[in-house]
């Protein structure tokens, strides 16, 4: 019990949307900035499901031709990528608890009730169920479309045949008494998959047995009380080459070298959003929602921006010269990605964004929690307002 409501408490320090609270700081205002680009909306849906009030990423899956959401409650639906047309609705009836992963042939969700399901892409019809130890907060992934590899809320990571949904391996680790919600997703190179654990650790395993090449602690634990101790890595770890970048919570940030398990840097810094990697910089967003660009090489500062403090903001991603992030109050802010300055800016949908914009080419996804989704492109020299974007 006591664990729950310390996820509840945090949830709510992170999205930021109880300005009201006496203990919760409000969202910074919004300050005027000089206009350079638009987000001009090509076209909008409202998926059949949303997350409500439950502190859920439940992140979209992107293929070539269409993107696949699901809800809360149980519904994919997939859109064409170019119209926004609804092309497929699959109804599960079960809860949901993490994001969509799989192939342009298979998606897979999984569930609160320690379920991962495999959906035929093409038939729409349910593959198969599988049992796993625990929810499945992180989305699953597909490494060499052979093996499904998942994560689950009792810090386990299993490794599971993508055609009949056996389990062939588990990796397990103690998990500490108290955690963040949430699980940070695999990152897969040619012949290792790299995760983030919520004892601050990384480790590399491989995909086709689960057997550990290296682990080491991106955070030790530090602190009297299990609130001080918690180090998890929960947002996403990205390789750049044969380095990876990640951070964790009251932690570090650094980038390590995957072929020998080793750090090339690290330097302190609390995030639950993970990073998005650039050729000059790393950028992720800390638990104040600063967004911050550190150089790839060293770790030091490029440029921070301070502007958002308190709403929310998701992980930043890239999109050309920019870096795009949501906030709690359905903000779309989008910065230059070498200086950090403010070029344009949106209202998407009031209840709220919590999983980081999809970067398609030259579209720019958005899904609100309330299961709203547009699709932009960033636009020089603004024609309107952001009122007459949505009238």
């Amino acid at each position: 019990m006591f664990r729950n409501t310390l996820i509840l408490l945090i949830s709510m320090l992170l999205v930021a949307a109880c300005g009201d609270e006496d203990n919760v700081e409000p969202p910074a205002e919004l300050t005027e900035f000089d206009r350079t680009h638009y987000l001009h909306l090509e076209w909008s849906a409202s998926t059949s499901d949303s997350i409500a009030q439950q502190y859920l990423y439940i992140e979209p899956l992107l293929l070539e031709e269409r993107i696949v959401t699901a809800g809360r409650n149980g519904t994919l639906n997939a859109y064409d990528l170019e119209t926004g047309e609804e092309l497929a609705e699959v109804e599960l009836d079960v809860a949901l608890s993490g994001g969509v992963g799989g192939t342009e042939d298979i998606w897979l969700v999984g569930s609160q009730n320690g379920e991962l399901i495999a959906v035929d892409a093409n038939a729409n019809d349910i593959l198969w169920r599988t049992a796993v130890p625990s929810e499945i907060l992180a989305r699953p992934v597909v490494y060499n479309r052979k093996v499904v590899l998942v994560r689950t809320a009792d810090g386990q990571i299993l490794g599971i045949d993508i055609n009949s949904g056996r389990i062939n391996w588990n990796f397990s680790r103690t998990i500490p008494a108290l955690t963040l919600r949430g699980s940070s997703p695999p990152t897969l190179s040619r012949a290792h998959v790299y995760t983030g654990l919520e004892s601050g650790r990384l480790i590399a395993v491989s995909p086709i047995d689960g057997e550990v090449a290296w682990d080491v602690a991106l955070t030790v634990p530090q602190g009297r009380s299990e609130i001080q101790r918690l180090v998890d890595i929960d947002g996403r770890s990205e390789l750049y080459g044969r380095i990876l970048y990640a951070v964790s919570y009251q932690g570090r940030i650094g980038a390590i070298d995957v072929t020998r398990g080793q750090f090339l840097w690290a330097r302190p810094f609390s995030s639950n959003t993970g990073v998005s990697v650039g050729t000059e910089a790393v950028f992720s967003t800390d638990d104040r929602s600063h967004v911050w660009a550190l150089d790839r090489n060293n770790g030091a500062t490029l440029w921070k921006q301070d502007k958002l403090q308190a709403r929310g903001v998701t992980r930043p991603v890239i999109y050309k010269d920019f870096l795009v992030v949501g906030d709690a109050l359905g903000y779309v802010h989008v910065m230059s990605r070498f200086d950090g300055r403010f070029v344009a800016r949106t209202q998407v949908d009031s209840d709220g964004i919590l999983v980081p914009p999809v970067v398609d080419d030259d579209r720019l996804l958005v899904l609100s929690r309330d299961g709203y989704l547009a699709a932009f492109s960033i636009r020089e020299s603004a024609p309107y307002t952001d009122e007459e974007l949505f009238e």
